[in-house]
């Protein structure tokens, strides 16, 4: 009879010791998420603070002084803003814009991703690379159709934001890639030009016109057949060229269709640096 008592006490002791024991192992696995966590911010928080563009893309455009020859290299996330300061818990929002066309939000989360080397960014993976002092930032993005796994890396365009939003980031790349620099030549009667372009989009020396915009926003407008460039945008006095950059010397033209044949309205040969 004295058995039949103690056998409850017993089932009570091994029912309690389950119990702590599994919560145990939660709380140790919650623990090892959270000093992951930290430490891959650790580790990419000194490295990723800035505004990056697609090296890719801005590569091709400076190799071929097009916009339009690089538009295939202007897919996905062409360019992001990392502020680290935006920290909530483990996680960052990250204004992008995908496509040179369209502005999106995307999660940067500081857990691992298929491997320690990498964090989470949307359905997306993050990692970095430095080299002489440089770094730059990798995308990997996996392809269920495909099976695939696709790289685009990033280089830093600026340190902060630019008040007028991320896409001026990258016309300041696009700007440094093909027209900065100062410019010598005649208009279409002949007149001699002196012409200056800066990396912010500011011009001088064309009668009429302070402002320039390099046309990048090519996704959205598939039969695009020309470059473009948009003096004074936003104004009364706005003026839209089709332009040709052939070696150092940079024609501007009022016709977008027949830019082979007109005679340009400014002809421009860029200086030597």
């Amino acid at each position: 009879m004295k058995r039949i008592f103690y056998l409850p006490l017993i089932i009570s002791i091994f029912l309690s010791c389950k119990s702590t024991t599994g919560d145990s192992d939660q709380d140790t696995t919650a623990a090892g998420r959270l000093d992951q966590s930290q430490d891959l911010m650790h580790q990419f928080k000194p490295l990723i603070n800035g505004l990056w563009v697609k090296k890719d893309y801005i590569k091709k455009v400076k190799k071929s002084k097009s916009p339009l020859e690089a538009v295939e290299k202007g897919v996905g996330i062409t360019v992001m803003y990392i502020d680290t300061a935006q920290l909530k818990g483990d996680s960052i929002m990250v204004p992008v814009v995908l496509n040179n066309h369209e502005g999106a939000n995307t999660a940067l989360r500081f857990q691992a991703g298929k491997n320690t080397t990498t964090v989470e960014l949307g359905n997306d993976e993050l990692s970095y690379k430095v080299k002489n002092g440089d770094t730059t930032l990798i995308i990997y993005s996996y392809n269920e159709k495909t099976k695939e796994t696709n790289t685009a890396q990033y280089i830093k365009a600026m340190q902060n934001k630019p008040a007028g939003g991320l896409a001026q980031g990258m016309s300041f790349m696009i700007n440094q890639a093909i027209l900065s620099g100062d410019y010598e030549g005649t208009d279409a009667s002949g007149k001699k030009i002196l012409a200056k372009f800066d990396d912010n989009g500011n011009v001088t020396g064309l009668p009429g016109l302070t402002t320039y915009f390099v046309q990048n926003d090519l996704i959205a407008d598939p039969q695009h057949s020309h470059d473009e460039i948009i003096f004074n945008l936003n104004t009364e006095g706005q003026k839209a060229y089709s332009f040709i950059f052939n070696k150092r010397t940079l024609n501007l033209y009022d016709s977008a269709d027949k830019t082979q044949s007109n005679k340009p309205s400014f002809s421009l040969k860029k200086k030597r640096e």
